[in-house]
């Protein structure tokens, strides 16, 4: 008689899941966001949830959750339940945080990607004591004197991009960790840091101001807000791509149905003329990529930064 029971019960939830799936959303939804209201990742979950929530009817709002490197964050939303109605929007130090940090309070593999809202090229820049002009040159004085890499922290984004370039160029830096990008950019205007591998959105204004200097692009292709700044590939550097993004993420066991429905909504969000106009003003461009396409760029990702921090010796202290 319990198995009786027990195997009704059982086929009544997986009936059920697909009415769930598309009754969703019918409450609140919750973007946690592990960084500070004043990051780079806090406009772009404000403007997704306003636009959400204009398309759905539901109220969608931000919820920043600061500390430990973005781990307090994700780990919040990996203890969630996992019915689509809290989700995470990080940036791609989420892939970087697991090849420093053994002891993360969540499994960053077994957390579900959705959707990647935006990407943009890294910039590499350099303050106003670094007197070369060139890449080249840039490696060149790096054997006369000591040059100082900022990072934005232990095991961020920017760090592991700044770590990549100067082990496919041969420079030789110290890496010297601050609490954010912003300190790290206060330091490298008043030249008391050398070298920064920045997002574009995080460098283009002081590049512009002529505070620092940009000296190439991480990538295949320049950027368009850098036109006279070459890339890495076309200078013959291999091995030094990289790029900033901001990647959207559910909790492990979160239903196959409600993540394509979250991907659908995201992805049209920031193709639409307003998503794109919005994103064009971050110096960042829409990504439609699937969740499985995220997936495996997310443990691709993983994997490479895992290697590169054993080859750098890269870890925690």
């Amino acid at each position: 008689m319990k198995l009786l029971i027990s195997s009704v019960l059982t086929a009544l939830a997986v009936a059920m899941t697909p009415v769930m799936a598309q009754d969703y959303p019918s409450k609140q939804i919750t973007i946690v966001v592990p960084y500070s209201p004043s990051g780079s990742s806090d406009p772009v979950a404000r403007f997704l949830a306003t636009e959400l929530q204009n398309r759905w009817g539901q109220n969608v709002i931000v919820d920043n959750r600061p500390g430990a490197g973005s781990t307090i964050g994700t780990a919040y939303v990996a203890e969630a339940p996992a019915d689509g109605y809290t989700i995470l929007l990080t940036t791609s130090a989420y892939t970087t945080a697991p090849a420093v940090y053994e002891d993360l309070p969540y499994d960053p593999l077994a957390m579900v990607p959705v959707a990647m809202p935006s990407e943009s090229p890294f910039v590499i820049t350099v303050g106003s004591q670094v007197k070369a002009t060139t890449v080249e040159e840039l490696a060149e004085e790096s054997k006369t004197r000591d040059l100082f890499l900022a990072t934005a922290g232990l095991g961020s984004s920017t760090h592991f991009a700044g770590e990549l370039f100067t082990a496919a160029t041969g420079a030789n830096v110290e890496p010297v960790h601050y609490k954010g990008g912003t300190e790290a950019m206060v330091d490298l205007m008043g030249g008391r840091a050398d070298i920064y591998a920045g997002s574009i959105t995080a460098v283009l204004g002081n590049v512009k101001a002529g505070q620092i200097r940009a000296l190439a692009v991480m990538g295949a292709e320049r950027a368009a807000a850098l036109p006279d700044v070459p890339s890495t590939e076309e200078l013959g550097i291999k091995g030094a791509s990289s790029g900033f993004w901001l990647g959207v993420f559910a909790p492990a066991g979160t239903p196959d149905d409600i993540v394509q429905k979250l991907n659908k909504e995201i992805v049209d969000v920031f193709a639409s003329d307003g998503g794109q106009e919005f994103l064009t003003k971050l110096d960042s461009k829409a990504v439609a990529m699937t969740p499985a396409e995220f997936k495996d760029l997310v443990d691709t990702e993983v994997a490479q930064w895992k290697k590169l921090a054993e080859e750098r010796g890269i870890k925690a202290e």
